[in-house]
């Protein structure tokens, strides 16, 4: 290992996703996965388009399962256990056909070529966890004495990743100018978005289009082709900002918002974040009327705003799809009987009274377009003449959030004068807000 004099100032690393990358081991993952749930919980009815989940790495994709099946978390006992017998069906499957584990071709060669050049470092992040990834990469003759984070590591490839870049720093001594990372899922790309690295595809022909569509610059089939692969790495960019078709078409299930919750109780800071607690002192300020007879706020959370907006609000109805965190807000606002609370999945449901104000925080680009219109019109239905509509929203780019910020209100703004008078509007760095009057 170099000391830190050694360090070079130029190096740069690679992170490999592994199945459908490294390995041709897409679906045989697929079927043993969702066999080891029909084995060890008897649950036989799993959506295998991965993309439809929040976090698609099989933490993320196990906790949502159980959140949808039994409306719970899955215990330390239980995960050992669909583990255990996922790893199982694929050591079964492997002894009956190793051609299932089969490597991309190129694979090795690639790997052996890279770790010879003297700016180059290799790390793995996979969605998988690191006993079956193991297991797949033992299987098709890969090195597994690499730097490796896995769904072990969280549920979220975007953590995954950042874990798998500090424990390369840490493995191999270095910090790095230039980190790519190379992936087969759509996935994969907007991860790489999220997190501002350079992405290169991996991927077969009806992938190719997926990842062409998404505009990434260098798709690869396989790694027989060297000197293409060493361009890439040099020169691959950042994809554009991207929002492929699965992820517009569908609003975010309450299963996705528990599985936030069970791993952190206040998972975007709300209550201790600096940008949070300006953007609810702005929120409480663009009110426009200093008292209200009937407010709902859609999405309360765990109720830090919930507190701040029930002084001005004769009665305040809070509603949340998460029961996780509805619990929280009810134990915050626990002495303030103006407020109450109702586990409610907007716009399937609505609460049918009228409301002089409703406040839509963080919330709207939850919904896929055509949820958001439902909303709108339930919303406009249920407030009074006069009646005012807050929304406030982050403006940046979210890989899984099937709008943006700007997108939500755009589409308020499009109800104006007709149904709506916009009585003001506020732009930060990071979030907007729009005040308006039903008429």
């Amino acid at each position: 290992m170099p000391t830190p004099q050694e360090i070079s100032k130029n190096m740069k690393l690679v992170i490999f996703d592994i199945d459908g990358t490294l390995t041709k081991t897409n679906d045989v993952d697929t079927e043993c996965f969702v066999q080891a749930f029909a084995d060890v919980f008897e649950i036989t009815q799993i959506n295998t388009d991965w993309s439809k989940y929040g976090h698609t790495t099989d933490s993320g994709i196990t906790l949502q399962i159980f959140h949808e099946q039994f409306e719970r978390a899955p215990s330390e006992d239980e995960l050992s256990k669909l583990q255990h017998r996922f790893v199982e069906l694929l050591q079964q499957s492997y002894s009956a056909n190793p051609e299932l584990f089969a490597e991309i071709p190129g694979a090795s060669v690639i790997l052996h070529k890279i770790s010879l050049l003297p700016d180059w470092k290799i790390a793995f992040a996979t969605g998988g966890w690191r006993r079956s990834a193991l297991m797949k990469l033992q299987a098709a003759s890969l090195d597994i004495t690499l730097p490796i984070a896995t769904a072990d590591d969280s549920y979220s490839r975007e953590v995954i990743v950042t874990t798998a870049i500090e424990k390369a720093k840490k493995a191999y001594n270095q910090e790095f100018e230039r980190i790519v990372c190379v992936g087969d899922g759509i996935w994969d790309i907007l991860t790489a978005i999220q997190l501002q690295l350079p992405f290169i595809g991996a991927a077969t022909n009806t992938q190719h289009q997926e990842l062409q569509q998404a505009g990434v610059e260098y798709i690869i089939t396989d790694f027989t082709d060297i000197d293409l692969f060493f361009k890439a790495l040099n020169t691959a960019t950042v994809p554009k900002p991207h929002k492929p078709e699965q992820i517009q078409k569908n609003s975010l299930p309450p299963s996705y918002f528990e599985t936030l919750y069970t791993n952190n109780p206040d998972p975007w800071q709300f209550e201790t974040s600096e940008y949070e607690a300006k953007k609810y002192t702005n929120t409480i300020k663009a009110l426009a009327k200093p008292h209200y007879q009937s407010a709902l706020e859609i999405g309360g959370s765990i109720g830090i705003l919930t507190e701040k907006l029930a002084p001005y609000c004769e009665t305040l109805l809070s509603v949340e799809v998460s029961k996780i965190a509805q619990e929280q807000a009810r134990a915050r606002c626990n002495s303030l009987p103006q407020v109450r609370f109702e586990l409610m999945r907007i716009p399937e449901q609505f609460p049918q009274e009228t409301f002089d104000l409703v406040l839509i925080s963080e919330v709207g680009y939850y919904w896929c377009r055509e949820d958001l219109r439902k909303a709108q019109t339930a919303i406009l239905e249920n407030l009074a003449p006069g009646g005012h509509l807050l929304l406030v929203h982050w403006t940046e780019y979210a890989r899984d959030y099937p709008l943006t910020g700007d997108e939500v209100h755009d589409s308020f703004l499009e109800l104006v004068p007709t149904q709506l008078k916009h009585l003001k509007s506020q732009r930060e760095q990071q979030y907007r807000l729009d005040l308006f009057e039903k008429v």
